[in-house]
């Protein structure tokens, strides 16, 4: 009796399977959570309100994560205590609502750091790629100390940061901010390091094969998954953008490929070649590049990013600043945007994105700082590059071929999305299912179920031993940015 009451079991998942399948179409039209709607940037940190003018700035500390909101046409000031030796970046990250009606000429931020005289050391204005796509604009502006810095910025005293939003902005409510200043020890010696990479253009380094093993990307900068060459799969609802780490030392580049299957029907990717962007950013949160759009060949469609060699010396390129962007080791971050259904009609229901990264390159020297750059987050630790060398010796061409499965619906919605025969494929593995638990019954042996053992599906063991839950969001991550994030 107990036998035949494990093989009913069996046959009842069976039938409920068998259900999920006859109404995917359904599944792919609602998130699992009921919500319908994507899911948008969580700002976190220490809540501060920047000012409306240079008196009453209020200070950044570094190491810190500050949050605030800035409204169209607004200006914030922050002030920063800087000395004359060290490097400093000031990131500004404003997040607003996913499906925001923005455009890219009326919709931006303009991020300025001045020296205590009032002058201006650098500026930043991220704005959106193309309108109607909405996703978190993040960049830095950075005082450097170098001999072919500005003078009047290589001073200690009280530095003004103002994040300013533009004025008649199509959309029209506040958008919270996240803000950060990191400083970067000084190097032993002045400016040392590498010569700046001027020529290392060549093609890109070839993204890596295979199927895509899953790995759910972070909501925000601060708890973006770590990840690094190996192929990943992620599911998102228009309008999301999803966050990934990636470790890359001195003399390594970054290259990365996020991708759309084709079309079911003709195998065509071209009326997807504008739905999934992608940028990568510094440890600092800089932008160091914007995703080529249209790499794929027929049989699927993406965007492409790929960086030049990390190299100290590369901040003082003049001639790109993509080039200059590249200047310290650390953890950089992909960001993979999926355009809302109303820019991409083509996409709906909860959608796979393959992301296909490549660190190449040999890790080399870097410089020898005064102080302690990786505390400041600078730099990799130990559980960094375990997880690098670990992934990319499980990342050859052929062998990352473990198939996305967190449970069935990363396999289901795929087998949905490209418009294979699901129904017979589903059937067709659980009649085998089916089979062997009866034969099991027979022989005495115990019914695991279809997916055998607990239904967990097996550690990534590329990326090492997992790391603490985040305490904040329930999740397991694996390694992160630094505990300030």
């Amino acid at each position: 009796m107990r036998d035949r009451s494990r093989v009913r079991s069996g046959l009842a998942a069976v039938a409920a399977l068998c259900a999920v399948v006859t109404t995917q179409g359904q599944a792919l039209a609602e998130p699992a959570d009921g919500s319908g709607g994507p899911r948008g940037y969580e700002t976190r940190g220490t809540r501060i309100r920047g000012a409306g003018d240079a008196t009453g700035a209020p200070a950044l500390a570094s190491g810190r994560t500050y949050t605030d909101s800035v409204g169209p046409g607004e200006k914030r000031y922050y002030a920063v205590s800087l000395d004359a030796k060290s490097a400093a970046y000031v990131s500004a990250v404003a997040a607003p609502r996913p499906g925001s009606d923005v455009t890219s000429f009326r919709d931006g931020l303009r991020i300025t750091l001045q020296n205590p005289g009032g002058g201006t050391c650098d500026t930043a204005s991220p704005r959106f790629e193309s309108n109607g796509v909405a996703y978190p604009l993040a960049d830095h502006v950075a005082r450097q100390t170098d001999a072919g810095s500005l003078a009047s910025c290589r001073t200690a005293g009280r530095y003004l940061v103002t994040v300013e939003r533009q004025a008649g902005a199509q959309d029209p409510t506040r958008w919270p901010l996240e803000l950060r200043l990191m400083v970067e020890p000084p190097a032993k010696g002045g400016s040392t390091g590498a010569t700046p990479e001027g020529s290392w253009r060549t093609d890109p380094p070839r993204p890596p094969s295979g199927s895509p093993r899953h790995h759910e990307g972070g909501r925000r900068f601060g708890d973006a998954p770590t990840v690094s060459t190996g192929v990943w799969g992620d599911e998102f609802r228009p309008g999301e953008t999803h966050f990934y780490r990636v470790p890359v030392d001195w003399g390594q580049q970054l290259s990365a490929v996020a991708e759309l299957p084709a079309d079911g029907k003709d195998k065509s990717s071209q009326p997807l070649d504008k739905a999934v962007s992608l940028r990568a950013y510094t440890p600092a949160l800089g932008l160091a590049k914007r995703g080529t759009v249209g790499v794929g060949k027929g049989t699927a469609t993406g965007t492409q990013v790929s960086t030049a060699p990390v190299a100290y010396g590369n901040r003082r390129a003049k001639a790109d600043y993509s080039v200059r962007a590249m200047s310290v080791a650390g953890g950089y971050f992909l960001a993979v945007t999926l355009s809302p259904t109303e820019v991409a009609p083509q996409v709906k229901g909860t959608v796979p994105v393959t992301l296909r990264v490549r660190v190449a390159g040999a890790a080399s020297g870097g410089p020898d700082y005064q102080g302690d750059a990786l505390k400041q987050g600078f730099g990799l630790t130990d559980a960094d590059k375990e997880a690098a060398r670990q992934s990319a010796l499980s990342a050859g061409d052929d062998t990352m071929s473990v198939p996305a499965d967190d449970g069935s619906t990363s396999t289901l919605r795929l087998v949905g999305w490209t418009g294979l025969g699901a129904g017979t494929v589903l059937l067709a593995g659980l009649g085998t299912w089916t089979l062997t638990a009866r034969r099991r019954t027979a022989a005495g042996e115990p019914d695991e179920g279809p997916r055998g053992g607990t239904g967990e599906a097996a550690p990534d063991a590329s990326l090492g031993a997992s790391g603490a839950g985040e305490p904040s969001t329930g999740q397991q991550r694996r390694y992160g940015p630094p505990s300030g994030w």
